[in-house]
């Protein structure tokens, strides 16, 4: 596929089937079956499509996920139910109403709507098809040159071809051309051209309405407000399927009003809070019990790891207790861990710490302590590994950088190299780094 592609982009759809094969070859180098490979190929495509718009800039701009990527991740999920026997609870015949709200639906908004007509710079999606062959006058089929001349031609080049087949896409500003070349290596089979300045401004046109209609839009059955500080940790959340991201933690925990008001903020019947710390675990239950209109339920996550693997077990078709009861069983799967700086010299469980110290904060419990912040990391996550760990994030502060980040994920790689690891910009204050251990 990565061949395929004269330049390869990154947060696509190649991202998500790379690293699922990549997940999947794992768990066939030590199992024979089959449904085991496939569930490892679809965890690892939605890890993979969960770090999507942390790699295409237009996806993060509007809080999306690769919508190509989304939808192999649906294809891997039926394969495995195939295998399995067995179909997912959340899965259900979609009737044509519903497809075409879910297609109206504000929060599935295209990236696309994010751009000008006059900034497209190819504006004809052109296809063809050619049947390839060996007459007098045609040229002999190579793939490289070929495709090769139509880059030239335009951009978002694709060929596939086998023996007897070539297959193009590419954007451009002279369709004729492609089609002219296409026959001088055989008969052209299918042929398609789209104007897509036009419907560029036929998304811009329905967006425009449907923002008109928000006001109008009626309650979703089911939502989740999650409570994290730091515009990167937002989006990550979102990317889960937040609903609502609540900026508020440690420091600066919200009062009981403030979580009544993003619980209102989700428009929804049914509202999930993810306090996302134990000191606002109080502050939440209050507004589940002051809520009205809406009926809340809490999710003890008591660290910003902790709610984003709650959020592996939740589902916006099922209800409030089941969606509070599978959440919270995904709680115990993570440990946390998370690098702060001492302000005070003081002893801790037998550790000595000195003011201005980095330590490293294992599930609540102080158990590192180093002068140099990269080495406060690396003991930490060493710590927190174990026979069953799998994968690592580390979750980068507004006060650390990714090139330190991945510093601490090579070392620790280099001594556990089993181990997969994730590194996602987090902006978070107070600490420079959350790791988590699944």
């Amino acid at each position: 596929a990565y061949k395929a592609v004269m330049k390869p982009v990154e947060g696509t759809i190649l991202t998500v089937a790379r690293e699922a094969a990549k997940a999947g070859l794992k768990a066939a180098n030590g199992s024979d079956d089959a449904l085991v490979v496939m569930q490892a190929v679809v965890k690892g495509a939605k890890r993979a499509l969960a770090k999507t718009p942390d790699l295409l800039a237009v996806l993060k701009e509007v809080g999306v996920v690769d919508s190509g990527g989304q939808g192999l991740v649906f294809i891997y999920e039926g394969f495995q139910e195939g295998l399995s026997g067995k179909i997912s609870s959340d899965v259900h015949d979609v009737t044509d109403e519903e497809m075409n709200e879910m297609i109206n639906a504000v929060h599935h908004q295209s990236a696309q709507v994010q751009l000008d007509p006059a900034d497209i710079v190819y504006g004809y999606c052109t296809e063809m098809m050619v049947e390839l062959g060996d007459g007098q006058n045609l040229k002999h089929f190579d793939y490289e040159p070929f495709r090769n001349y139509l880059n030239t031609l335009g951009d978002s080049t694709l060929v596939i071809s086998d023996e007897e087949v070539v297959k193009v896409h590419v954007h451009t500003e002279h369709p004729g051309t492609v089609f002219r070349y296409g026959q001088q290596f055989g008969s052209l089979m299918k042929i398609k051209v789209d104007n897509m300045r036009l419907q560029q401004e036929s998304i811009i046109e329905r967006e425009g309405a449907l923002d008109q209609q928000v006001a109008q839009k009626p309650l979703a059955e089911m939502g989740v407000v999650a409570i994290a500080a730091g515009q990167g940790l937002g989006e990550l959340f979102k990317s889960l399927g937040v609903t609502h991201v609540l900026n508020g933690g440690q420091t600066m925990n919200p009062s009981t009003n403030d979580i009544l008001d993003a619980v209102k903020a989700a428009h929804a019947k049914h509202v999930i809070v993810l306090p996302n710390n134990g000191n606002i675990f109080m502050a939440a239950e209050a507004a589940a019990k002051a809520a009205t209109d809406v009926e809340v339920a809490v999710v003890k996550s008591k660290t910003i790891n902790q709610g984003m693997t709650a959020m592996l077990g939740y589902s916006p078709d099922a209800d409030l207790a089941t969606n509070q009861s599978e959440m919270t069983a995904q709680l115990p799967n993570v440990i946390s861990g998370s690098i702060t700086r001492a302000i005070r010299d003081t002893t801790i469980n037998g550790l000595a710490i000195k003011d201005h110290d980095w330590m490293g904060i294992i599930d609540g419990t102080i158990t590192v302590t180093d002068k140099d912040r990269k080495a406060a990391g690396i003991a930490m996550i060493d710590k927190m590994i174990n026979d069953d760990s799998e994968i690592v994030t580390i979750i980068v502060g507004a006060d650390a950088n990714q090139t330190e980040a991945k510093a601490i994920a090579d070392a620790v790689g280099k001594q556990y190299p089993d181990l997969e690891f994730e590194i996602h910009q987090g902006d978070q204050p107070v600490y420079p780094y959350f790791v988590s251990v699944e």
